[in-house]
């Protein structure tokens, strides 16, 4: 067996900090917005699947967007990308059978969600003093869901419209959002 010594930098009072997790926590996590903030918001640590997903639509989308537009949710377009749990049948169906318009998006675009704007806000809030056990970690993204201020959803969903002017413009090559 051969030692390895290796080189740290820090700054002087700064302590020294190795993570030793060799398995990280993994929470998957279902959250939605429209203009008028942020909606239900859901977290589990086991695979989404289509089953789960017609469960988070019903108890998560709907209660969402009956609270924004009342039961006329004309107003209101779903927008995610096409994983095969969100495109099944059974979750063509629930949308279908509840009214839900999904807005059409191409297979190999590139992620511009404004979602993924609102999740990469939150790492970056989280990791800031990262948590070791679950149930501090989905606490923290319930907390972090849950201060996201109504101006921020407001803003990403009126970015949308120049998203996808960009997006024709270069063809469907990477936008900077």
């Amino acid at each position: 067996m051969k030692q390895v010594t290796r080189r740290v930098w820090k700054r002087r009072g700064e302590s020294y900090y190795v993570s030793a997790i060799k398995h990280p926590i993994k929470i998957h996590a279902w959250g939605c917005f429209s203009n008028k903030g942020f909606g239900k918001l859901f977290l589990c640590t086991r695979t989404l699947n289509s089953k789960l997903m017609r469960k988070i639509y019903k108890y998560g989308l709907l209660p969402s967007t009956k609270k924004w537009f009342g039961d006329n949710n004309t107003n209101s377009s779903l927008l995610e990308d096409n994983d095969p749990k969100h495109t099944s049948k059974m979750c063509k169906r629930f949308k279908v059978d509840n009214g839900v318009q999904s807005l059409p998006w191409p297979s190999q675009s590139p992620d511009c969600n404004p979602i993924e704007n609102v999740w990469a806000l939150m790492k970056l809030k989280i990791n800031k003093q990262p948590p070791t056990l679950t149930k501090n970690f989905m606490a923290r993204i319930r907390k972090e869901w849950k201060n996201l201020p109504v101006d921020f959803a407001a803003k990403l969903v009126n970015s949308m419209e120049h998203r996808i002017e960009l997006l024709i413009e270069r063809n469907g090559d990477y936008i900077n959002y």
